[in-house]
């Protein structure tokens, strides 16, 4: 144990925070990919002591998940062509212990032996993640690994995974039975219509509920709002309209996933030419469909 909690000591040092079940380090899945990511760490500073840790960086985190050098980097090649990117970092607490996760995104390489044409839906890239927890090393705190999957779930588009919006906060909702959901804030951009969401993931460490998720799985994206300001055109056949929305978790009985309630505002079209006013009947419920492995509305 020490010699694991020295080495990543040592990796750790090299960068700053600012930047189904398996156990840790490994990755069967032969389906794993990914894209640039935004560099994104939410630290929120805390640590079982209350003294200020750093988090693993963006490289350390890349390094733990696919085991290839590059060298610090928030992004690099790896083999077979596939780029692998750090995506977003969040540390949270649950049951008493302090965790960080980084989550990766890996595009699938062309020429991977490996590689199985359409084991993915086309355009997107894989999820991973690397989990660390607070630990005590002789009087002085630092990060341990925990688990480390290279496919949680795909998403994104032309082999890009969602940009994470950072004039959003992320938000965690602990389910009370040692599971914790996290929603991180994503903003994609098409057709001249810029669209914000939540990626939602389950963090599921003790294996609580029968999914098919390891520690961590992907649940989907929840949107939350759209802006048309790129393309529209106030007073003709496409005017202007913005809207934007909170999310809210709503539980259910038994050992199921929360509801999920979007609360929007602003403005959205209504017909050609027209725009009309939000109200609270415009919110919208999602629930997690097992079969489908994903929120739907």
């Amino acid at each position: 144990m020490k010699q694991v909690l020295l080495v990543l000591a040592m990796m750790f040092a090299l960068g700053s925070a600012g930047c189904g079940q398996q156990g840790a380090g490994s990755d069967t899945k032969p389906r794993e990919a990914a894209a640039q990511g935004t560099g994104v760490v939410a630290d929120d500073k805390k640590n079982i002591a209350g003294a200020a840790v750093k988090v693993p960086s963006p490289g350390s985190v890349l390094y733990v998940i696919y085991q290839r050098d590059g060298g610090g980097a928030a992004t690099y090649k790896v083999d077979g062509g596939a780029t692998v990117s750090f995506w977003y970092g969040q540390a949270f607490d649950l049951k008493g212990r302090h965790y960080f996760t980084g989550f990766s995104t890996r595009t699938e390489g062309k020429g991977e032996p490996e590689a199985d044409e359409g084991m993915m839906e086309p355009g997107h890239v894989a999820l991973g993640q690397a989990t660390f927890v607070q630990a005590d090393e002789a009087g002085k705190q630092t990060w341990s690994k925990v688990d480390t999957d290279g496919y949680v779930g795909e998403f994104g588009s032309n082999d890009q995974g969602d940009a994470v919006d950072e004039t959003r906060k992320a938000q965690t909702h602990d389910l009370g039975d040692g599971r914790l959901m996290l929603a991180v804030p994503t903003r994609t951009f098409s057709g001249g219509v810029a669209s914000t969401a939540f990626a939602m993931f389950l963090f599921d460490p003790d294996n609580v509920d029968a999914l098919s998720f390891r520690k961590w799985g992907y649940l989907g994206s929840v949107a939350v709002g759209e802006d048309n300001s790129a393309s529209c055109e106030d007073g003709k056949v496409t005017p202007c309209a913005i809207s934007s929305g909170t999310l809210a978790f709503e539980p259910v009985a038994g050992t199921g996933l929360p509801r999920l309630k979007v609360a929007r505002s602003g403005t959205i079209i209504s017909g050609p030419g027209k725009v009309r006013e939000l109200v609270a009947g415009d919110a919208v419920a999602y629930t997690f469909d097992t079969k489908a492995g994903r929120y739907q509305p």
